[in-house]
């Protein structure tokens, strides 16, 4: 290893803190939790590149002062501060899960936001390599699974199919097939008939993958029977 990086990584990871280490381990941390956000902010998520960047920042700074202090005036517990910003970004985290609908949101920037604290803690206490390695690890899973998933695992949007047909005589195999050779997974299924004007009614509960061309499926399912409406909602 060159010896600038030896030197550099010997100067951050110094367990005395003087202005020049604790300044450059926030430099580290902030841009550890800018990556973070990035990544967020790239899968269309509000907000969460400035949340990141300060979350780290800030886990960083008083995971600083939490050994700063004993070291200093030779009082206090380092594990005190430490153990409130896990309460803290706990409580943060659980504020960034949202229900909508029949889906959950919110719940992989719950998880970034826990990350990024516990590298900024990693930083602010000296452990530059693992929090290095903890943001690639980070980033590889979310960048690379987001696609497997997507592959392997296309239906994730929970919602509600609404069917309107003029008749009964409807071929319930028929549509399931045709629904499910579009990746539409069938979890519930509801009926109901309107005698006098003869119409029948059926609200799939279904997870829809997010590609799911809605036109053609509208035009497939007409093939079916005379179809009166159809609704997708969360």
């Amino acid at each position: 290893m060159p010896n600038f990086i030896t030197n550099f990584l010997h100067f951050i990871t110094s367990s005395e803190l003087t202005l020049p280490v604790m300044l450059m381990r926030l430099v580290c941390s902030v841009l550890a939790g800018f990556f973070l956000g990035l990544e967020r902010k790239l899968h269309l998520q509000n907000g969460v590149l400035r949340t990141h960047v300060l979350i780290s920042g800030s886990s960083c700074m008083l995971m600083i002062i939490s050994i700063y202090v004993p070291q200093t005036y030779a009082t206090g517990d380092p594990s005190r501060i430490a153990a409130q910003i896990v309460s803290g970004i706990g409580f943060l985290g659980g504020g960034a899960i949202l229900r909508q609908g029949l889906n959950i949101k919110g719940l992989n920037t719950a998880a970034t936001i826990w990350v990024a604290a516990a590298i900024g803690m990693a930083t602010g206490a000296g452990l530059i390599p693992l929090a290095v390695v903890a943001l690639v690890i980070c980033l590889i899973i979310m960048f690379l699974l987001v696609k497997f998933e997507q592959r392997y695992f296309p239906a994730e949007q929970v919602k509600h199919l609404e069917l309107v047909f003029k008749n009964c005589r409807i071929d319930l195999i028929k549509l399931k097939n045709e629904l499910g050779s579009r990746g539409i997974i069938i979890t519930n299924t509801d009926f109901s008939e309107e005698i006098d004007a003869d119409r029948f009614h059926i609200t799939f509960t279904v997870k829809v993958p997010n590609n799911i061309d809605t036109i053609d499926l509208t035009d497939n399912l007409k093939s079916i029977g005379k179809l009166l409406k159809i609704q997708m909602k969360d």
